[in-house]
């Protein structure tokens, strides 16, 4: 792995969100954003090339906030992200990467006793080939 492809992915996909999904969507998240929205969380990057190709194996966990008491409005922004990615292929070739393969590994919602449903996490999974080392 010559180079992480993480926050090139992160830059399409706050792109991709911003165009398709009607929550928005943050990398960082300040004081003064409102519910629901989403966060970009945990990444991993792992090297699956060959001698020849650069290639990253990368997970990216995709939350979901929201107040709402119950398990509606948290599974419907979901289904949009799951339908989102699905459907669209994720663009890197901007930063010199391709996406080779792209899909959703799981969705959970994680109950809070309290105030109710409040976080989900879509687990995106893909891996990404660096164009730049095929030069």
């Amino acid at each position: 792995m010559k180079r992480i492809p993480n926050n090139a992915l992160q830059k399409a996909l706050i792109l991709l969100f911003a165009e398709k999904l009607d929550t928005p969507t943050y990398d960082f998240v300040t004081d003064k954003a409102k519910l629901p929205y989403v966060s970009l969380g945990a990444f991993t990057s792992r090297d699956v090339g060959t001698k020849t190709e650069d290639i990253s194996h990368v997970t990216l966990s995709i939350n979901i906030w929201t107040t709402y008491r119950g398990k509606y409005e948290i599974n419907a922004i979901a289904e949009k992200i799951i339908n989102i990615l699905m459907s669209n292929h994720v663009d890197l070739e901007a930063e010199d990467f391709y996406v080779t393969m792209q899909a959703v590994n799981m969705y959970e919602a994680f109950p809070e006793d309290e105030y109710g449903y409040y976080c989900g996490v879509v687990t995106f999974e893909c891996e990404i080939q660096d164009i730049r080392s095929e030069e």
